[in-house]
């Protein structure tokens, strides 16, 4: 018996897509000097794959609204400025200070991260990505996008009601104000 069975792979539609997000991060990088707020200038468009920071910052196709990929982008920042000052380790004093602000965070979607560490790391995260935005965008509209999110919903909902108190302690550990990314010279970024 001879199959005649055929299959195609059709990428292009995802190409497009992938494309279209970073001709936007192009155009928000021109139109707004999100340049200070960039720890890495390495981004990756994987179509299906969760937004991520590390090892190399990676955004999804899903988001079509300019500003929530602003939002989205410098989330993914943050992670790398924070890795930068090596002051949010899960024994870090900043992370203790959560916890114990915080004993009961949920774990798990869509109220918290995968785990505990990544809950109370994402309150600083998260706040970190607020502010950040709201230097480019209107601060009522970073709140309605990530009051929108389906995911992180207790910890954005935390970040927006206690933002003086987190301020505070994100003050103490000198993590806020938000310092400027270094510029790197072409070598570092080849």
């Amino acid at each position: 018996m001879v199959d005649h069975f055929r299959y195609s792979i059709d990428l292009t539609m995802a190409q497009a897509r992938a494309e279209k997000i970073v001709e936007c991060v192009k155009r928000l990088r021109e139109q707004h000097d999100v340049r200070r707020f960039e720890y890495t200038d390495h981004l990756r468009v994987a179509p299906t794959e969760i937004p991520h920071s590390h090892p190399v910052l990676t955004l999804n196709t899903a988001l079509c609204d300019p500003e929530a990929i602003l939002c989205e982008y410098l989330h993914e920042q943050m992670h790398w400025y924070l890795v930068g000052l090596d002051c949010a380790g899960e024994t870090a004093p900043v992370i203790t200070q959560l916890k114990q602000r915080y004993p009961d965070t949920p774990v798990g979607f869509p109220e918290g991260a995968n785990n505990e560490y990544s809950t109370y790391l994402h309150l600083l995260v998260n706040w970190l990505e607020i502010e950040a935005t709201s230097r480019f965008i209107d601060r009522e509209r970073v709140i309605k996008i990530v009051s929108q999110k389906h995911y992180y919903r207790w910890i954005y909902r935390t970040v927006l009601r206690d933002w003086h108190e987190l301020e505070e302690i994100f003050r103490t550990h000198a993590i806020v104000p938000i310092a400027p990314a270094e510029p790197r010279s072409r070598s570092e970024t080849e």
